[in-house]
């Protein structure tokens, strides 16, 4: 009976969550810069950390895994691993976040247990039924080009759709800024996945409490 509190508890915090930030260290000069500006982030009120590093080796994403993990317990934020659900385990994150091409749903869970977070990429509707089917917990959509300043080259058709038609909770990623947050709401964009406007702002705190102030 816990065991399935748990994971309605789990699904409950995603509903709720509306600022999802993908982390990146490449524009950092230290480690410690890095984690400086995600614990700003998570101040500002980012609701979920996805710690996503390409090019570092396994026991540094580990290393700074624990220090992730640590920060948003402090927060009260979820922690996701991208692609890697061993890693994932080894920080005690919440659960991964899956590509095409990483393991399946299902063996994510084997690994990391039934009431673990996870995720998936998808980039159009296909994906996102393939998504759901899985048993996925949330996905992320995207990319959008959002032209950095307006809507218009949004796909209006497909944000109604998800709106309307997906039952888990949908994060859209790619050009979104504080230039075009308020039109992209206006198109019913009500969750964000983001890296670069609040990784690297010069103060993430305050960028994340201005997206937060236009996410419905």
């Amino acid at each position: 009976m816990w065991d399935k509190l748990k994971e309605q508890f789990n699904l409950l915090k995603l509903e709720k969550k509306r600022l999802y930030l993908v982390t990146s260290s490449d524009k950092f000069v230290s480690r410690d810069n890095f984690l400086d500006a995600i614990a700003s982030a998570l101040q500002g009120g980012v609701d979920i950390i996805q710690l996503r590093e390409k090019s570092i080796p396994d026991n540094v994403i580990v290393e700074m895994g624990h220090k992730i993990r640590t920060l948003c317990d402090e927060y009260g934020a979820t922690f996701i691993i991208n692609d890697r659900a061993d890693l994932a385990k080894i920080v005690d994150a919440d659960g991964v976040h899956l590509g095409s091409t990483d393991i399946s749903v299902a063996d994510a869970r084997e690994v990391l247990g039934a009431n673990a977070i996870v995720g998936k990429t998808t980039h159009d509707a296909d994906d996102i039924e393939k998504a759901i089917k899985e048993g996925a917990d949330y996905i992320t959509f995207g990319p959008i080009n959002a032209n950095n300043k307006y809507a218009s080259t949004v796909d209006f058709e497909i944000i109604d759709w998800i709106n309307e038609k997906t039952t888990i909770p949908t994060f859209i990623t790619g050009d979104i800024t504080l230039n075009n947050i308020v039109d992209l709401t206006n198109c019913g964009i009500k969750k964000i996945a983001i890296t670069d406007p609040i990784m690297y702002a010069k103060i993430p705190e305050q960028t994340a409490r201005n997206f937060l102030k236009y996410l419905p």
